[in-house]
């Protein structure tokens, strides 16, 4: 086992990586077992009061393995490191099991095992990137939606940076007719792609000249596209402008070789949003959890 705050082995997860820590936290650390790197792979941020995360300003970090057998010893190593250098307690916002179907569950165990507690267990959901079209995992009413979207001639950008605050504004206007807090500034919206190239892009809809829906669409790996910062007009809401976004975007993924599309949770803090579920599910998503754990020394 190692531990570094400079060199380490590249992670697979682009939230693991040093690429995407050194723009969001000012000291990282890294483990990973030499002999396995990346496929045992842990990093972290320290967030201040002591306190160190993996996921932080993300959607997930947390431990990445193909191989269960040394977990333990890996999970108890990084307690031990941690603890020495004046951590006061931890937090792992862990990828969703659908990113190590095969490991999720040991990966669970061993945590557990090692005193961490599952602070809250929520659901995300993802599609499966296929040579099956969009619309064949679409319920009817749905199929229904983008028909009619379509028969206005809408127009679909996919750009590699923005400079109008128009992508911003609708993406307030959306959370704030949701009740939904604004987690970006108009600022650090606009400089995702400026920071980090080729990572994010932006993707809209528009009718006409009104942009009536919109996403970043986010290149997790070479086998995942995540869906980010989504919004929609909700004067257009009986289009839905989002069904034809994320046809694009699959498409896209269909294009570019990716294997899923990961939509993000429909939960907060294990609190189930109901309908936003009920959305993704009509849309051919599928259900998996994505836990966080919190340990206190």
């Amino acid at each position: 086992m190692n531990h570094s705050s400079e060199i380490a082995p590249d992670a697979n997860l682009l939230f693991n990586q040093q690429l995407y820590l050194n723009n969001h936290a000012a000291k990282q650390l890294y483990f990973f077992d030499e002999q396995r790197a990346p496929h045992l792979f842990c990093s972290f941020a320290e967030t201040g009061d002591n306190h160190f995360v993996s996921g932080v300003r993300a959607p997930f970090g947390g431990i990445e393995c193909s191989d269960p057998g040394q977990l333990s010893m890996f999970i108890s190593y990084i307690k031990d490191t941690l603890k020495k250098s004046g951590a006061a307690s931890v937090t792992i916002r862990q990828s969703p099991s659908c990113y190590q179907p095969d490991t999720t569950e040991s990966i669970h165990e061993a945590l557990i095992d090692q005193g961490f507690r599952l602070k809250y267990s929520d659901c995300n959901q993802h599609l499966l990137v296929n040579t099956t079209s969009f619309k064949a995992h679409l319920d009817d009413q749905k199929k229904r939606r983008l028909n009619k979207i379509k028969s206005l001639a809408p127009r679909i950008e996919i750009l590699d940076a923005i400079d109008s605050d128009i992508w911003f504004d609708l993406f307030r206007k959306s959370r704030e007719h949701k009740d939904f807090p604004v987690t970006i500034s108009s600022e650090e919206y606009k400089d995702l792609s400026l920071k980090l190239p080729g990572v994010y892009q932006y993707a809209g809809v528009y009718l006409e000249e009104t942009l009536v829906a919109n996403a970043v669409f986010v290149h997790v790996n070479k086998d995942v596209l995540y869906y980010f910062l989504g919004a929609s007009d909700p004067e257009y809401a009986a289009v839905s402008p989002s069904v034809l976004l994320l046809e694009a975007m699959y498409e896209y993924a269909q294009r570019q070789h990716y294997k899923m599309i990961d939509l993000g949770i429909s939960s907060v803090n294990g609190k189930l949003n109901e309908g936003l579920h009920l959305f993704k599910k009509h849309i051919g998503a599928m259900d998996s959890r994505k836990n966080t754990y919190e340990l206190t020394f």
